[in-house]
């Protein structure tokens, strides 16, 4: 979901010129984390921007004390963090280091937001980033919904259609959920 993300370099780029500019206001901290650890909680207040620089994290799901779902694993280099910042103030999911030991660097969101004036192609790309994020949850969802459809109709080309859109996604975890619709789907026929 995150893997074909333009923006994303953008913001490294922008975002590494900033702590360089502005360290002694944002004062970033180096983070170490081990295989296993939470970053960040689901539904916690957001506090923080981390960049990831080495490692592998799982940007994971759940609902009602359910097991998680893992929507992506990133790699180094990437953000994480941003959308509780412009948001509702919390984390919309968990971030939980899945090949580690994962080194970070931690920005304190208020900091990041006021040293943000100072660069607003920055913000530009930040909320650009987010809102690509989003877009690509909402295009999985609805191939998900549109493949839920076709199989509750019966209607097995759109269903193989959507789980051929759903594989183009490049995204592993995604394209286990549609394999599991069509387990489902044949076991009910």
């Amino acid at each position: 979901m995150w893997e074909q993300e333009p923006q994303l370099q953008r913001v490294l780029e922008r975002l590494k010129l900033l702590l360089a500019s502005h360290a002694k206001e944002l004062q970033p901290t180096s983070v170490y984390a081990k295989q296993g650890e939470l970053l960040l909680k689901q539904d916690a207040p957001a506090e923080h921007l981390l960049l990831l620089t080495r490692g592998k994290v799982a940007i994971q799901i759940q609902h009602q004390s359910q097991s998680p779902h893992t929507l992506t694993v990133v790699e180094a280099e990437a953000v994480f963090g941003e959308m509780g910042l412009f948001g509702d103030g919390t984390n919309s999911t968990d971030v939980r280091v899945v090949d580690g030991p994962a080194e970070l660097l931690q920005i304190n969101g208020d900091d990041l937001l006021k040293a943000l004036i100072y660069d607003s192609e920055l913000l530009i790309e930040l909320l650009s980033l987010v809102s690509e994020r989003v877009h690509n949850v909402n295009k999985g969802i609805t191939l998900l919904l549109d493949g839920i459809n076709a199989a509750c109709k019966g209607e097995d080309m759109l269903l193989d259609k959507v789980l051929e859109d759903l594989k183009s996604l490049n995204h592993h975890y995604i394209s286990n959920t549609a394999q599991q619709l069509k387990q489902l789907y044949k076991k009910n026929k």
